[in-house]
């Protein structure tokens, strides 16, 4: 049984006329019949009966004519349902991200998108690498914003692509006896305290490393916005990458004279999925205005 053959039954029995049936149908009278026998075959019983010129229901057929015409008026309401469905999801976007990039890109990324695209939504969440690669890989997001890709080749669906460099700088509160400068050494840094940014999900600069010993720590936010916080009210110094969302008023950005490299932001995508024309128009958005500093 198939939806075509449900219409041209309840199209007979409004009609009780097989060729007025066909010429509404456009089919041919000889399809139309076939098609009912085949249908009375698969129910093993009779649904019309001859009446002079013209034919009418059984009472098979006009039981199974009330289930016919509810199913079908089922259908429709889903297939109404879902395209509703499509609208509502052309003018979302879900996204994910760890989270230092949710705070340092992110809101730089959508405002910019969001002075032309005012009716969109986004939905936002703060993920481990790890559960952004899974996310897009089941379609449960349609953007992921990542500074790894250690384990992207076990997920052979995800195309990615990168759409920021971010340089390192020190951070260090007005009034700091380093913050007149506009450059510095890490071999000065020695004898200063810091404040480390405690984010087990992101890349973190290795003091260790770099400087060549233990630093002394006083606190480990693991919040980005506290980092900044603990450094503007003169509780240490950090190294963070150098984003627009650092507010100068109270900081002050030096640059670093070594070379320890940058932070680096991908953005991956499912390219097996469907993807409403809006994510794409976002994908490409990012990709236009990223710059690699």
């Amino acid at each position: 049984m198939n939806l075509q053959h449900l219409e041209y039954f309840i199209t007979i029995a409004k009609t009780k006329n097989f060729t007025t049936a066909s010429n509404i149908l456009l089919v041919t009278q000889p399809a139309l019949s076939k098609a009912i026998s085949k249908l009375e075959e698969e129910l093993e019983v009779p649904l019309f009966k001859k009446s002079g010129r013209s034919i009418q229901l059984t009472k098979f057929g006009e039981v199974f004519l009330t289930h016919a015409q509810l199913a079908i008026n089922n259908i429709e309401k889903g297939i109404e349902e879902l395209q509703y469905m499509k609208s509502d999801d052309e003018k979302n976007i879900s996204i994910a991200y760890t989270g230092c990039i949710g705070n340092i890109f992110i809101p730089f990324i959508i405002t910019g998108f969001l002075d032309s695209h005012s009716d969109i939504k986004f939905k936002f969440n703060t993920n481990s690498v790890e559960e952004i690669l899974q996310g897009l890989r089941d379609g449960k997001i349609d953007l992921g914003f990542f500074d790894s890709i250690d384990n992207i080749d076990k997920y052979s669906d995800i195309q990615y692509e990168l759409v920021k460099k971010e340089k390192y700088v020190l951070i260090t509160p007005k009034g700091h006896h380093l913050s007149n400068k506009t450059e510095v050494s890490l071999k000065e840094l020695k004898d200063e305290l810091f404040i480390a940014y405690n984010n087990t999900d992101d890349n973190k600069v290795s003091y260790d490393k770099f400087i060549g010993y233990t630093p002394k720590i006083v606190a480990n936010p693991s919040e980005a916005s506290m980092l900044i916080g603990l450094v503007a009210v003169g509780a240490g110094i950090t190294i963070v990458t150098n984003t627009p969302m650092i507010n100068t008023n109270k900081i002050s950005v030096l640059d670093i004279k070594e070379d320890i490299g940058h932070k680096c932001i991908y953005m991956g995508w499912n390219k097996n999925a469907y993807k409403p024309y809006i994510v794409n128009e976002f994908r490409n958005h990012i990709i236009s205005i990223s710059k690699f500093t």
